[in-house]
């Protein structure tokens, strides 16, 4: 990973930079773990070669918006039933072709005459780079980053690219502000597992696996979800941490009923979960003063449910009753929104109740969200923190009607 990754103004310095960063990642090591993985026969980094400085650069001898002047089915019309101002277009177009040909005609023998020139390697494992970007600030494209990556893998190491029939999968994730890449070691993706009913805004699973990770619930302690949706993080969390018990509960009746189909499909798999859902609502929660130990949960982003408006009351709300039912001192909550402004908004206005102590951006497929980690103060109540009335009649106005996650 690489960090304060800047890219310039200029499109073809961005493309060679990503075509140099291949010689940064450790190869060697996570190679290693791939092939023990995949019990890969041979060692996969025969030879290791450095880059030239030339990469893959765009070719301005063939133009594509000139080529798609061209057409096959007007070239195959008869010339009786031809329009005449396709017929002018056609007669203007040939001498376009005919420049087409000839330049093609010239890239081919070119690159014949290279192929005899450099030696073509295609030992080791097949290969494809699938590439992610988050931001709108880029002058490249996902596809031309990961044409540029790749071609640099092969260059260095010889292996063969395959983007359907591939052995070795290569994931290149571009930021605003960083670049990484990863190997994965799995063969299909692990972001459905547990889940058999879905909702509109499914979280993956293995965000809620880094989530609970990130609140570390010690042997005997509680963990809540007061919007559990699918009751997806409560499932990764009872499975990775049985010693704790694990409660997720939600105001909308359909997402509980698919949170209990999930639960009953792992139950079928004979896996014992310390685990329940229940129906609640997040501002009112159904527990005794300090009972909580950790709160882990996916905030609604207001986009495809709610709205930023409501978020800025319900995220106020919420956190002044998890801060109710949350030990003092010792409890901590692992939150996820995509929502910054009203988030921050609300954790300055209770920062007498909660700490914020770091916070972690991720992608969640092209969004940039935020997890928040808070910590309780020693405080038991703030007097000054109150819901106005009208907060509270908006709030359950709506809460009826709309489910809060899923």
């Amino acid at each position: 990973m690489v960090s304060n990754f800047s890219f310039p103004e200029n499109r073809e310095q961005c493309l060679e930079r990503l075509f140099k960063f291949a010689e940064e990642p450790d190869w060697k090591k996570g190679m290693h773990v791939w092939k023990n993985v995949f019990n890969y026969s041979e060692d996969p980094i025969q030879e290791i070669r450095a880059l030239k400085d030339e990469y893959c650069k765009p070719r301005p001898d063939i133009d594509l918006k000139r080529m798609k002047l061209t057409s096959e089915i007007i070239d195959n019309l008869p010339e009786n039933i031809l329009p005449q101002h396709l017929k002018s277009k056609q007669e203007s177009t040939t001498e376009v072709t005919n420049d087409i040909d000839s330049s093609v005609t010239e890239m081919v023998t070119e690159s014949e005459d290279s192929s005899d020139k450099q030696e073509v390697r295609t030992s080791g494992p097949k290969f494809r780079i699938s590439c992610s970007r988050t931001g709108l600030k880029h002058n490249f494209g996902s596809s031309e980053a990961a044409r540029q990556f790749g071609g640099a893998v092969n260059e260095i190491f010889g292996w063969p690219v395959d983007l359907s029939n591939f052995e070795l999968e290569i994931l290149l994730y571009i930021d605003t502000e960083f670049v990484y890449t990863a190997i994965c070691l799995t063969r299909e993706p692990l972001f459905r597992r547990n889940i058999t009913s879905f909702g509109r805004t499914n979280l993956r699973s293995t965000i809620c696996y880094n989530m609970i990770r990130l609140g570390a619930p010690q042997p005997g302690d509680v963990v809540i979800d007061p919007m559990c949706g699918g009751a997806t993080i409560p499932m990764e969390g009872s499975l990775t941490y049985p010693k704790a018990f694990h409660i997720g509960g939600d105001n909308y009746a359909q997402a509980v009923k698919r949170s209990r189909e999930n639960i009953e499909y792992l139950l079928k798999k004979q896996k014992s979960m310390p685990i329940d859902v229940a129906q609640w609502d997040s501002t009112r929660l159904p527990f005794k003063n300090q009972c909580a130990d950790v709160i882990v949960s996916d905030l609604p982003f207001g986009k495809r449910i709610g709205s930023r408006g409501d978020n800025r009351v319900l995220y106020y709300r919420t956190l002044l009753e998890m801060a109710r039912v949350t030990r003092t001192e010792t409890g901590r909550a692992v939150l996820l929104t995509h929502d910054r402004n009203s988030m921050m908004m609300n954790i300055k206005r209770v920062h007498s109740l909660w700490k914020s102590s770091t916070s972690r951006t991720i992608n969640i497929g092209g969004l940039s969200a935020v997890i928040y980690i808070l910590h309780r103060t020693a405080l038991l109540s703030d007097p000054n923190l109150k819901t106005e009335s009208s907060t509270r009649k908006h709030l359950h106005k709506q809460g009826d009607k709309v489910p809060l996650l899923d």
